[in-house]
């Protein structure tokens, strides 16, 4: 890892930041609980901030069994061009290779120990260039052991089009440049 803290492998600094301050609120346990996040003390960071409920999606079916996550909250940058709040994850992207990707990528983010840090680069045919997004998956956990929501930090390398919504979009290329599990 680099220098002496974990969160120097996060070079997005306000996702550094989410991390530090989900580090000190979960002390000596393996999580905070929600009840721990003010977002009264991380206002700087709120627009790169989601909370997702962890539910347990039961047998196969139409989200496709396992964990299934409920987005309660989608900060004003990671909302872009549409606004996903109060839906299940699988509801908010297209079915295909997007939903495939970011499904599997939160059920690693929720499977702990500790926070996911991850880069993705999506490739669209419709745009030039790549665009890259960084995230951080931190569990949260009522009683202190079981997850049941996560706190989610998101940034994007850069704008693509004002009514382009990535929560909308199917890449054709999706590329996991980084992946890294965070104490």
């Amino acid at each position: 890892m680099n220098g002496s803290r974990p969160s120097a492998e996060i070079t997005e600094l306000p996702l550094r930041q989410l991390y530090d301050y989900w580090t000190a609120k979960r002390g000596g346990r393996p999580w905070p609980a929600r009840a721990d996040i003010l977002p009264s003390e991380i206002p700087t960071v709120l627009p790169f901030v989601m909370l997702t409920d962890v539910l347990d999606g039961g047998a196969a079916g139409e989200s496709g069994g396992g964990l299934q996550f409920r987005l309660r909250l989608v900060g004003t940058d990671v909302a872009f061009g549409i606004d996903p709040t109060g839906q299940l994850l699988h509801e908010a992207v297209p079915e295909g290779p997007y939903r495939d990707h970011i499904t599997a990528l939160f059920s690693r983010g929720a499977a702990g120990p500790g926070a996911l840090y991850s880069r993705t680069r999506y490739n669209y045919a419709e745009i030039t260039g790549p665009r890259t997004i960084a995230r951080i998956f931190m569990p949260l956990a009522a009683d202190g052991e079981a997850i049941d929501m996560m706190l989610i930090g998101q940034m994007r390398d850069r704008q693509i089009h004002a009514d382009h919504s990535a929560w909308q979009a199917n890449p054709p290329a999706i590329d996991e440049e980084f992946e890294l599990r965070l104490p």
